[in-house]
């Protein structure tokens, strides 16, 4: 059971924002968009996103402008909003649904890349660990900070799996996995590794090989298109920001996610 959950919770970073974060995307039918958008590269890109609510979220964010989240209906979700684009975890404490909180403070410490955010949540290991992992893929392993790896505890099953597997991506030394499959995937292997790992499905095993080998080809080779659609998705916002990689997904939730992460980094870039 530990380790169905850590398989869960590892690809939590990849998968979360699209598996949890998204459930705006599936109101029915596509809102008409209001608003008057700035004209600048990063409020371009997020137009491309099909859902109105969820322009209105991209633009607050990337501009720094939190008029736009007063346009959103959910209330849950214009919290999100206004602690993004104001930089205020406040409006995460007004939120009530336990899953939006979490959402709006992983997603702000991602935007503001400050783990500290994650403190907030009494279940503080899926945030730390998918910001270790981002910092990871992003070769910025010198920014994993010793008290990050030190906060996982040392008892056995999940916990000690996170805390073997955030010095692994620290160091950047497969040889601290301890011979997890799930730590180890981090790492270059070849491509027959996924024909013999028994704890983590193909297709997300060549998504990671597409990612620690730094080629979006593997992507082609991956036969579940949703698990596919995240390779795309995932090099983008970890390895190397590149609309084109958005434009391949086929899944609109997907799509729409990957779009709003480039425009974040794009403006992250310029401002």
């Amino acid at each position: 059971m530990n380790k169905k959950f850590f398989f869960i919770v590892i690809g939590f970073f990849l998968l979360s924002l699209v598996i949890v974060s998204l459930s705006r995307f599936l109101l029915e039918g596509k809102k008409q968009f209001v608003g008057t958008v700035p004209d600048n590269p990063v409020s371009k890109v997020c137009q491309k996103i099909s859902q109105a609510e969820d322009v209105y979220s991209c633009l607050a964010v990337v501009n720094s402008d939190s008029s736009w989240c007063q346009k959103i209906e959910s209330v849950e979700e214009k919290n999100i909003c206004l602690a993004l684009a104001d930089q205020d975890f406040s409006f995460c404490r007004k939120i009530r649904d336990q899953e939006a909180q979490e959402i709006c403070y992983y997603e702000l410490s991602f935007v503001l890349g400050d783990i500290s955010y994650c403190d907030e949540l009494e279940n503080w290991e899926q945030c730390y660990f998918s910001f270790i992992y981002r910092l990871y893929w992003q070769e910025r392993s010198n920014e994993i900070k010793v008290e990050y790896c030190e906060k996982f505890s040392e008892d056995a099953g999940i916990d000690l799996a996170f805390k073997n597997s955030c010095w692994a991506l620290r160091e950047r030394d497969s040889s601290l996995c301890r011979g997890n499959e799930h730590c180890l995937s981090f790492f270059q292997q070849p491509l027959s590794f996924c024909e013999n790992t028994k704890l983590k499905s193909k297709s997300d095993c060549l998504r990671d090989r597409a990612l620690t080998a730094k080629d979006t080809s593997i992507c082609e080779k991956i036969d579940d298109i949703n698990i596919r659609d995240n390779c795309y998705s995932s090099y983008s916002a970890h390895i190397e920001s590149d609309l084109s990689l958005c434009e391949k997904i086929a899944n609109n939730m997907t799509k729409n996610m990957c779009y709003r992460e480039y425009a974040i980094t794009l403006s992250n870039q310029q401002f």
